[in-house]
């Protein structure tokens, strides 16, 4: 019995500790965008984010019903974090003005990383993010 009670004291305090963790991501967000919206839930789920999320995606925002984020549950530890930073991202954005910039958020991201002193994957991020423009035109007035 006292096993039990103690996986269920863990379930909840490792519960606790991944909604904090999420909010403080939030908030360290709506810092950086320097914009304001209520918090809105993430849903861990692998099997709703292949059925709703574009194809060899790990997650996504959705907007209706208030708006969520779906991510799988069975993302990697270390890119947890910054996954969720680009969703509220997105989130924040569209929320606020109606559109998402895909160049801010991937900016952000690669930002958020080096601010967090994880170098390695700055850089891995900062290569995705300059392969989006790769071969297209870009026409400044």
């Amino acid at each position: 019995m006292k096993i039990s009670n103690l996986t269920l004291f863990s379930f909840i305090l490792l519960s606790f500790y991944d909604v904090q963790s999420d909010e403080v991501i939030f908030n360290d967000v709506k810092s950086d965008l320097e914009l304001e919206s209520p918090y809105i839930d993430v849903i861990y789920d692998k099997d709703k984010v292949s059925e709703i999320c574009p194809k060899y995606s790990i997650g996504c925002y959705l907007s209706k019903d208030g708006g969520y984020i779906l991510i799988s549950d069975e993302i990697p530890s270390n890119h947890h974090d910054v996954v969720l930073y680009g969703l509220y991202s997105d989130y924040l954005q569209h929320n606020n003005s109606g559109l998402i910039n895909d160049v801010l958020t991937c900016d952000l991201k690669v930002n958020y990383l080096n601010e967090n002193q994880k170098h390695e994957l700055a850089r891995l991020y900062s290569g995705q993010c300059d392969s989006l423009f790769r071969n297209k035109v870009i026409v400044m007035n």
